[in-house]
């Protein structure tokens, strides 16, 4: 149980540093485009904003690391700490994990 809340709250934390970071985006769009949620919102030109946006793109590598589990980050440490747990249930569905 403490490990299932554990890692469900640094995915949380993760997942929602990637949200704030693409409303970073979103938003510094419209000083570039001005104000329209369809120009703000296209990919297609959204080309060049790491020289704009550096600390955002910053955000969304450390989250994007944390989300795949990188060792110094959280998720790791919740991710293995569930591997641990179903080792000690369950070997068997532990080496299947």
């Amino acid at each position: 149980y403490r490990a299932a809340l554990f890692h469900l709250i640094t995915h949380a934390y993760s997942k929602a540093l990637l949200f704030l970071g693409s409303g970073s985006i979103i938003h510094s769009m419209e000083s570039i485009v001005g104000y329209s949620p369809d120009k703000s919102q296209n990919m297609v030109l959204m080309g060049g904003l790491r020289k704009y946006v550096p600390i955002t793109k910053t955000t969304f590598l450390v989250g994007t690391l944390s989300l795949c589990g990188i060792p110094p980050l959280a998720c790791f440490w919740s991710k293995d700490e569930i591997l641990n747990d179903s080792w000690l249930y369950s070997p068997i569905l532990a080496i299947i994990a």
